[in-house]
């Protein structure tokens, strides 16, 4: 199997991990745990949701302002079946903050914003910030590795996407 192929069969993995964050961070008040160092923290959907049909030239829908994530179009969207393709997400840890947009195609953040530095010499500056978008990193590949996890077990198909299909279904009122 080349390369071209390998994308294009896992291509549903990024709008699923990223239908899978909204769902468990209205489930779970936002807190999800990145274990070690990082510890406990909290990651919402922010002021950008764009859904869309995983169909090539599908209409897209883009939610701007507020919080699109707990809209009501927004989930007529989901359960016309079509699925997130780009989310600004906030994440904050202790009294910082981090916000960023997620591209589900590529799972690549794009436009981020790190927590301010405390800093004051240039080297330091640039040690510090570069922590901070390696903690930033480090929060995105356990939630990315909790997904994937999920997704292969066994438990993906008998608890999590009934569930999920559940939330999709009532508005989130019976999470």
């Amino acid at each position: 199997m080349d390369l071209i192929d390998l994308i294009n069969r896992t291509s549903f993995l990024g709008p699923e991990f990223l239908t899978w964050l909204w769902y468990r961070s209205e489930k779970q008040q936002g807190v999800f745990d990145a274990g070690g160092e990082i510890g406990p923290f909290e990651l919402w959907f922010d002021d950008k949701l764009t859904i869309g049909s995983p169909a090539v030239n599908a209409q897209e829908n883009l939610f701007k302002g507020g919080h699109p994530a707990t809209s009501v179009e927004a989930r007529i969207a989901l359960r016309l079946g079509k699925q997130p393709s780009d989310a600004k997400l906030r994440i904050v840890r202790a009294s910082q903050e981090w916000s960023f947009s997620l591209k589900a195609d590529r799972l690549e953040p794009a436009g981020v914003k790190i927590p301010a530095v405390l800093s004051r010499e240039d080297e330091e500056v640039l040690n510090e910030r570069m922590v901070l978008i390696e903690q930033l990193d480090t929060m995105l590949k356990s939630l990315l590795a909790q997904f994937l996890v999920l997704r292969v077990s066994p438990d993906w198909e008998a608890t999590e996407l009934p569930a999920m299909q559940r939330w999709v279904a009532t508005d989130g009122e019976e999470i």
